[in-house]
C-alpha cells in the first residue's frame, strides 16, 4: 500500500463543560486562558484558543497506548527510554545507530503512529506527517480564519470559575500528630483559586493535514480520533469535570484498515519494538 496523498481533515469540537487550557500568564490568583494574537477589524486582538500541540499530545497518548495494547506489550511494560520515544517525542542522543533512511522507513512500517507523529531517535528526528492547526473558537472575531459565520463574540464565551481548597486536617478521622507546640487550636485554612475558561457550548474549529499519508496512516489517524471520542476530555481539571467534548471530523479511511494491518504484522512489530528498546539503552 504505497499510494499516498495529502489529507486535510476539518475538526469541530463542541465543549460540553468549561475548558481549562492555560497560558503562561496570571492575573493575581486568576489563571488565564491561552491566547493568540490575531488581526480583527484593523486591529490585533488576543483570542482564546486550544493549542495544536495540546491536541497532538492527547492524540499521541491515546494512539500509542492502544498500539502497545494491541501488540500485548502494554501489560508486559516498557523501559523509560522507550516510553519517552513513543509517548513524548523522545530525546536526541549521540552515538546511536538509528541513522539510515531505511531505518526511518522501517519505523513507519512497524509503527504507523510514529509515521504520523514523529519522534527523536538516536541523533535523528524523523518528522511526523500530522500537521495540526491551532483550534479557534467559532465567533465573530475568527470568521475570517474559520470560514464559519457567527455573531457571538468570544468575550461572551469566557467565564471565570472559582474553586476553594480547604484544609480538612481537623476533620479527618486519622490520628494526626502535631509537629510543633501551640498548634492544637489552629483553625482549618481555606484557599481560593480562579480559572478563566471557555464556557460549555463554545465550538472550536481546527484542521489537521496528513502529509503524503497512505491508507494505513489515514486509518491510524481515524483510530486515534475515535479513541478521543471514547475518552472525550481535553485541557486541564478533567478530574473535576472540565474539558468534556463532542468531537466531529470529516470522513476518513476505515479504522479496520489500520487494525487489520497491526494484526497481520503483530509478531514482527513486537520484535521491532523490543529491538528499538534494546538500542535505546
Amino acid at each position: 500500500m504505497t499510494n499516498t496523498r495529502n489529507v486535510k481533515v476539518n475538526i469541530n469540537i463542541e465543549l460540553l463543560s468549561p475548558l481549562a487550557h492555560f497560558g503562561d500568564e496570571r492575573m493575581g490568583t486568576m489563571q488565564l486562558m491561552r491566547f493568540h494574537k490575531m488581526r480583527y477589524d484593523e486591529d490585533f486582538i488576543d483570542v482564546p484558543c486550544y493549542s495544536g500541540n495540546a491536541f497532538r499530545g492527547i492524540f499521541r497518548r491515546r494512539i500509542m497506548r492502544d498500539y502497545l495494547e494491541r501488540l500485548g506489550i502494554a501489560e508486559e511494560g516498557i523501559s523509560k527510554n522507550l516510553y519517552y520515544m513513543l509517548f513524548t517525542g523522545g530525546a536526541l542522543t549521540s552515538g546511536a545507530r538509528f541513522e539510515e533512511v531505511g531505518e526511518r522507513r522501517r519505523i513507519r512500517q512497524m509503527c504507523p503512529p510514529l509515521a504520523l507523529l514523529g519522534t527523536a531517535l538516536g541523533n535523528q528526528i524523523p518528522q511526523g506527517k500530522m500537521k495540526s492547526s491551532i483550534f479557534l473558537p467559532v465567533c465573530k472575531e475568527t470568521v475570517e480564519y474559520t470560514g464559519i459565520e457567527e455573531t457571538l463574540s468570544f468575550y461572551d464565551m469566557l467565564e471565570e470559575v472559582f474553586y476553594t481548597r480547604r484544609d480538612d486536617l481537623k476533620s479527618v478521622d486519622a490520628n494526626i500528630k502535631e509537629n510543633a507546640k501551640g498548634k492544637e487550636n489552629e483553625n482549618a485554612t481555606q484557599m481560593k483559586y480562579e480559572m478563566q475558561c471557555l464556557a460549555a457550548g463554545t465550538k472550536l474549529n481546527g484542521q489537521i493535514v496528513l502529509e503524503n499519508a497512505n491508507k494505513i496512516e489515514e486509518s491510524c489517524f481515524h483510530a486515534g480520533l475515535d479513541l478521543i471520542k471514547e475518552m472525550p476530555y481535553i485541557g486541564g481539571k478533567s478530574s473535576a469535570g472540565h474539558g468534556k467534548i463532542d468531537i466531529m471530523f470529516d470522513e476518513l479511511e476505515d479504522v479496520m484498515t489500520y487494525y487489520n494491518y497491526i494484526e497481520e504484522n503483530k509478531e514482527e512489530m513486537r520484535k521491532w519494538v523490543r529491538e528499538i528498546e534494546e538500542g535505546l539503552k
